[in-house]
């Protein structure tokens, strides 16, 4: 019954989504769709970010065709992310009621993060964060839950191929390094010795996969070299955005504080775009245009603040998952706050994390011994989450969006991107 009434979820979930589907355009969805579109090995490696993105796009764009000749390549591609983040959303409430034995909840915070503003956004979005950040969120549910199967060698298979299939889908999740070896480090089935070489191997074979991965993209596929150093060198095609001055270690000051401020505050609410200043106003704690974004920030800050107060039995309880949590969180906000912190596609992973360590704070609150009470508050909590989420971000996000093409930042690619916006499905 739970098995039917998940895909049910799915299935309506679906169905509203393709309703209500995105038909904006900007830079990166368009030029990803385009690297698709001509067919070519070297368009769909353009990118070494994300080796998996276009390359897996491109493969599915010819599977596509075979099956159902299409010129709608924006509508499939984004057809795809949108399967994908649905995959995920059933993944995530059939593990979550495994590791944590309530269903009802596991269903209701699923929908929290399906309609927080970043995962709904690129749920319908042809753009890299979605598949990459799912994959980060199963590679750390799956490690949890394979830690109390005992944590043996064929789980540890399976492990790397999802955290090597994560980096695929996007290179900065190297900095996740350190989840599997501490998940085998805090496993009490092995010796120290026998956990020190495990994570030696595991660690080796990963970096020399990825490693040999990028060798053969950049020489063999790309033919770039060690010549001369211009763009046809393998190091400037590696480190592509590196050699640009708008990312990374660019000059000028940057506001760190401010960069997590907004990407974080857009990743759960509209929080800045919908008008040009941000939303919270603790100077006007009632008015009717900052009421719902103060106290969605008094929410965060009352949870993170019992988490602290409340360590003690927090830990108590979770101790595994928060280890493991802090090798993807601390990571995650330190490396996409200093790169491009401002930009809520960046949080995509680190909100579904949040949610998860969120539960661990309200559930280490719960009374023991009124334990039908404790879920019930759990419940009736993350519906409110849910209702206002969906409320806030349909009304000033997603219902704009879907209604006849929108065009962001597209300079350069004004044609072909036209050209992208006059698919004929939504002419039907």
């Amino acid at each position: 019954m739970r098995k039917i009434s998940v895909i049910l979820i799915l299935i309506v979930l679906a169905l509203f989504h393709l309703r209500y589907l995105s038909q904006f355009f900007d830079w990166d969805s368009c030029v990803y769709a385009l690297n698709i579109q001509r067919n070519r090995l070297e368009s769909a490696f353009y990118n070494p970010h994300h080796l998996g993105f276009e390359s897996s796009g491109l493969l599915y764009w010819k599977l596509l065709q075979y099956i159902y000749p299409t010129t709608d390549i924006m509508f499939f591609l984004r057809l795809r992310i949108l399967s994908f983040a649905l995959f995920f959303l059933g993944a995530f409430i059939w593990l979550f009621y495994k590791l944590y034995d309530d269903f009802l909840l596991a269903v209701i915070l699923a929908l929290v993060i399906q309609f927080s503003q970043a995962f709904w956004f690129y749920s319908l979005h042809n753009d890299t964060p979605m598949i990459h950040s799912c994959l980060m969120a199963l590679l750390f549910l799956f490690t949890v839950y394979f830690i109390r199967k005992g944590l043996k060698t064929g789980h540890l298979f399976f492990l790397w191929f999802l955290q090597l299939s994560s980096i695929y889908f996007h290179q900065s999740n190297v900095i996740h390094f350190g989840m599997v070896p501490m998940a085998i480090l805090i496993t009490e089935n092995r010796y120290f010795g026998q956990k020190m070489r495990t994570i030696f191997i595991y660690l080796f074979t990963l970096g020399a996969a990825t490693i040999i991965s990028y060798l053969f993209v950049g020489f063999v596929i790309l033919k770039k070299g060690l010549g001369n150093p211009n763009e046809s060198h393998f190091s400037f095609w590696m480190f592509l955005y590196a050699a640009i001055d708008r990312w990374g270690t660019s000059v000028g000051d940057k506001n760190y504080i401010h960069y997590f401020y907004r990407g974080i505050g857009d990743a759960f609410l509209v929080f800045q775009t919908v008008i040009p200043k941000f939303r919270v106003d603790f100077s006007n704690l009632w008015a009717k245009q900052s009421a719902a974004f103060n106290f969605h920030l008094l929410f965060w800050i009352f949870s993170l603040g019992i988490g602290f107060l409340n360590f003690r039995t927090l830990w108590s309880q979770f101790r595994t998952e928060i280890l493991i949590m802090i090798f993807w969180l601390m990571p995650s906000i330190g490396f996409y706050t200093w790169w491009e912190g401002y930009f809520f596609e960046f949080w995509v992973g680190t909100t579904i994390g949040l949610w998860i360590f969120n539960y661990y704070i309200l559930k280490s609150l719960s009374f023991p011994r009124l334990p039908y009470f404790s879920r019930s508050v759990l419940h009736c909590t993350y519906a409110l989450l849910c209702g206002f989420y969906f409320l806030t971000n349909f009304t000033y996000s997603t219902l704009p969006r879907s209604i006849g093409p929108k065009f962001g930042y597209v300079e350069g690619i004004q044609g072909p991107v036209l050209k992208l916006a006059e698919e004929k499905i939504y002419n039907r």
